[in-house]
């Protein structure tokens, strides 16, 4: 199997990829929702409208943490792994799955998550206050609810296991399986076609949208570029994780600490916000440019493209 797709054009694999994304999704979603049904009790249509009173089932974080799995091997793990090795002769490389071209990318990809938090913060709250058309945005506010109700149903529980369990179960699969998808095979692919740039900004594109949180969509895209950017001048997706995980960490934890932060309203006025997040920019900015300046020098090792193989059916 390995490479057996490795000579077709970049748009035709990510065809090829995201149907096997969608068929393994379904299975997995079906197959872990009825054994996740038989361990809980719960059944799918409770999670319709997810209130206190339905939290407090026994079995309910129990399913939701099992679903954030369950969207984990079958959406990011199983695709990405098919994928790679569909799509290469060196799947491990494909994916980024190797050092970092240089060692400070390590402390670069936490430093950024740091300094970033206070731009994206600012630029979430603008994106809040974006007026949609009231048909639209009735469909907006419906897609957002439903998507935060399970969030925020994760994150209100407030016992240190509790925090443990959500740093696992949010932030570490989501920060690994968001990555191997977005960077480490879509990004990948639209990179070959388009070049690094386009890649990293179509890539960060599909990543914010399909979470189908629209008053949250600018943020979440330009956090998907900075992942980009990391994963492109590294050459390591495991930098990409790790920038990933411990912003959605830092996130959980704050709102561990501070349980408000989960209320839509801001506890922060905006004006207060921008001297900070100017700030954040700046630094941002700078960290960036150091990055992208010092892989100048050490470039990262990229997959090799096979030639063309006689010998493959599928290579013309």
């Amino acid at each position: 199997m390995k490479g057996l797709l490795a000579h077709r054009p970049p748009l035709n694999q990510l065809l090829v990829f995201v149907g096997i994304s969608l068929f393994s999704f379904f299975v997995m979603a079906l197959l872990g929702t009825m054994i996740l049904q038989g361990i809980t009790g719960i059944s799918v249509d409770s999670l319709s409208d997810l209130n206190a009173k339905q939290l407090s089932q026994p079995g309910m974080l129990t399913f939701l943490r099992g679903m954030q799995l369950v969207q984990f091997i079958g959406l990011f793990l199983i695709p990405a792994w098919i994928g790679a090795r569909l799509f290469s002769y060196e799947p491990n490389r494909f994916l980024g799955l190797q050092a970092p071209n240089l060692m400070p990318f390590w402390f670069w990809s936490i430093l950024i998550m740091i300094i970033l938090l206070p731009f994206i913060q600012f630029v979430g709250e603008l994106n809040q206050r974006v007026v949609f058309p009231g048909g639209l945005k009735e469909w907006m506010q419906a897609q957002e609810q439903s998507a935060q109700e399970t969030v925020n149903a994760l994150l209100s529980a407030h016992s240190l296991q509790d925090l443990f369990l959500n740093i696992i179960f949010v932030a570490l699969l989501a920060g690994v399986g968001e990555e191997l998808l977005f960077r480490g095979v879509i990004q990948r692919l639209l990179s070959r076609k388009y070049g690094r740039w386009a890649g990293i900004l179509i890539a960060a594109f599909l990543f914010s949208a399909i979470h189908l949180q629209f008053y949250g969509f600018v943020p979440r895209f330009l956090l998907g570029i900075v992942l980009g950017v990391l994963f492109a001048y590294s050459g390591s997706l495991w930098v990409a994780m790790l920038a990933h995980f411990f912003y959605d960490a830092m996130l959980i934890t704050a709102a561990y600490i501070n349980p408000d932060l989960l209320k839509e309203e801001s506890i922060i006025p905006l004006l207060q916000m921008v001297l900070p997040a100017l700030i954040s920019l700046l630094l941002s900015v700078w960290v960036i440019r150091q990055m992208i300046e010092r892989s100048a020098d050490n470039p990262p090792q990229e997959p090799s493209w096979a030639p063309e193989d006689p010998n493959n059916p599928f290579s013309s």
